[in-house]
């Protein structure tokens, strides 16, 4: 079975495909946690600090679905380049105004969201568009879906270690080295020189347009308010607990049930379609998820939050499967940007109720809201998944 796998490495430009895609996963997943880390030091305002990452990360979702769309038009090498020097100076700028206006450090932090490369978007589209087979495709994308979730755990523990050996700038400037080898790597070995989406009916309307387009992003925005809710909530109740210091080892267990299942749903031949696979999997989720509700017991919630997790990899690689399948080849890097700003949006939403449901009541509570958002995500897909199979009903009968 891990011959999939295997199979996989051994594709022309696998190896760089994976490896700068790694390298540029880390400082996605450090930025936010160091832009925190920055501020709150700095400027000694964790409202400020987080204004600031969500400036980040908001800006990031509204754009990243442009600099999709260029890519697709121009190539990955032609657009990647000029992005990673313009992110680069506007991280330099973040450390400039740290020290300096508020207003100068707010507009350089969002312009670093805004472009920063979404080097998941830029992987996936190079699979889904190198590989015929699919069953080869679900091995490649379950494997992005475990780098995924590798990222978000070295990320942000990286960016503590750095803050704490080397001071509050040290995470941002590691992130910009970081991002440096990923972009010149990404553009070396690229492998899309454009043309593909000059196809002019691929673009006789926008991503939005195309059926269930819209309910599947619906429902990943729902699914971004767990992720987003999350470490809120576990911080919460060990904080709440006595055992603050087992915290963040509790938010870095989260992603281990997900990526076990990620590899494992690599290695399965799926006879049911990525609509089905994405909303049961949504499903099963909700009911991991509730599992807490009825053992709020600090003794077993290591166990739960494991658990929790199972459902996430399978969800997000049939979300991406789904997304390849509703889109032409020629707008893959826009339409996968779309996911990651959908589920970027669901993160903001999602931190900033789980905190005011956290300070209102208490850590356990946020365990109810993130399993309403999970319930909401599933009803979400199931509700458009229906819409979209009647629509295909009708169109096969006419």
């Amino acid at each position: 079975m891990a011959g999939s796998y295997v199979a996989i490495l051994r594709k022309p430009h696998a190896l760089s495909t994976i490896g700068f895609g790694m390298v540029g996963r880390i400082p996605l997943a450090m930025n936010t946690v160091a832009l925190v880390f920055l501020v709150s030091d700095v400027r000694g305002s964790f409202t400020l600090a987080g204004l600031t990452s969500a400036f980040y990360t908001l800006s990031g979702a509204a754009i990243s679905p442009r600099v999709g769309k260029l890519a697709d038009q121009f190539g990955t090498k032609a657009v990647i380049v000029p992005v990673v020097v313009i992110n680069l100076i506007a991280t330099a700028g973040v450390l400039y105004f740290i020290n300096h206006t508020t207003i100068g450090l707010l507009l350089f932090s969002a312009l670093a969201g805004a472009t920063f490369p979404n080097f998941g978007t830029i992987t996936r589209t190079r699979w889904s568009r190198s590989l015929t087979n699919q069953k080869e495709l679900d091995s490649a994308l379950s494997l992005e879906s475990v780098f995924d979730e590798t990222a978000f755990v070295v990320g942000p523990a990286l960016a503590g270690f750095l803050f704490s050996l080397y001071g509050s700038n040290s995470p941002l400037i590691a992130s910009m080295v970081f991002l440096s080898i990923a972009g010149v790597g990404i553009a070396l070995t690229s492998i899309d020189h454009g043309g593909f989406a000059r196809v002019h009916e691929d673009h006789s309307r926008g991503i939005l347009a195309i059926p269930y387009v819209k309910t599947l992003l619906l429902s990943l925005v729902a699914l971004g308010m767990l992720f987003g809710s999350n470490f809120v909530v576990i911080i919460a109740v060990a904080t709440e607990g006595g055992r603050e210091a087992e915290g963040g080892l509790w938010v870095g267990l989260y992603p281990i049930g997900s990526a076990v299942s990620g590899l494992i749903y690599g290695l399965i031949h799926w006879k049911v379609s990525s609509s089905i696979r994405y909303t049961g999997s949504l499903a099963i989720m909700t009911i991991c998820t509730s599992g807490i509700l009825f053992f709020q017991d600090l003794d077993t919630i290591v166990f739960w939050i494991i658990v929790s997790g199972i459902a996430i990899g399978p969800a997000l690689i049939s979300a991406n499967a789904f997304m390849k399948e509703l889109v032409p080849l020629s707008r893959l890097n826009e339409s996968f940007a779309f996911l990651g700003a959908a589920l970027s949006i669901g993160i903001t939403l999602g931190s900033t109720i789980s905190g005011v449901i956290v300070d209102k009541f208490d850590g356990w509570k946020g365990f109810y809201f993130m399993t309403g958002a999970t319930a909401l995500a599933s009803l979400i897909s199931i509700s458009g998944w229906s819409f979209h199979k009647s629509d295909q009903n009708e169109e096969a009968s006419i």
